[in-house]
């Protein structure tokens, strides 16, 4: 699912206070049933080569199911709309672990937060080799709790038609599907939010 990038490109530029409204409370770590634990977290604005190394290592397929087009070319410009983030209007979570002595992203999840401010877009992607690990659901579940939090009434999103897996992961976790009017490839999820007593981000 990937985000609307014209949404992206009209939130405001916090590149100066990032570091001072970095939620670094929102890092957890999650255990795996296989044992392994990996580490997940706010993105930060110094993610670029993380983000740039992990969507480059993605396959043909799921590199097409996240950007709707296996030939996007992913640009500077591109990356600061990634982790370039105010942690309000636009949130996204990092799946990491070390590798090569170096943090590395293994999956990425965001909520992009409409002009009316009741209903956000959501997107997720994970690396290929840890895709139908689980790592999905819970990662989903965490944007959908923190949209939740931060007032967001509605999630949706937009998944290629042939992505069976995200589209049954969305079912599964109660979001109606309709088909895209505009697109016959595409597929519209939605699902409404309950209201929650809001919590400092």
């Amino acid at each position: 699912m990937p985000p609307d990038h014209r949404m992206l490109a009209a939130l405001p530029d916090s590149s100066s206070h990032w570091l001072h409204s970095y939620p670094a409370h929102l890092s957890q770590t999650w255990t795996l049933p296989s044992g392994q634990s990996v580490v997940v977290r706010p993105v930060r604005h110094d993610d670029g080569d993380r983000e740039l190394a992990f969507v480059s290592a993605l396959s043909l397929k799921s590199r097409y199911q996240r950007l709707l087009s296996g030939g996007v070319n992913v640009t500077p410009e591109w990356i600061d709309f990634m982790t370039r983030i105010d942690y309000r209007r636009h949130m996204a979570f990092a799946v990491t672990m070390p590798g090569d002595g170096t943090e590395q992203f293994v999956g990425v999840g965001r909520y992009v937060v409409d002009s009316p401010g009741s209903s956000a877009e959501v997107a997720l992607v994970l690396a290929d080799a840890w895709q139908g690990k689980g790592l999905g659901r819970r990662l989903l579940e965490t944007l959908l709790e923190h949209a939740a939090s931060a007032g967001v009434r509605e999630a949706v999103g937009l998944v290629l038609a042939e992505n069976v897996a995200m589209l049954s992961l969305a079912r599964s976790m109660g979001f109606a599907i309709r088909l895209e009017p505009t697109d016959a490839r595409l597929k519209r999820i939605s699902r409404h939010l309950p209201a929650v007593i809001a919590r400092q981000h």
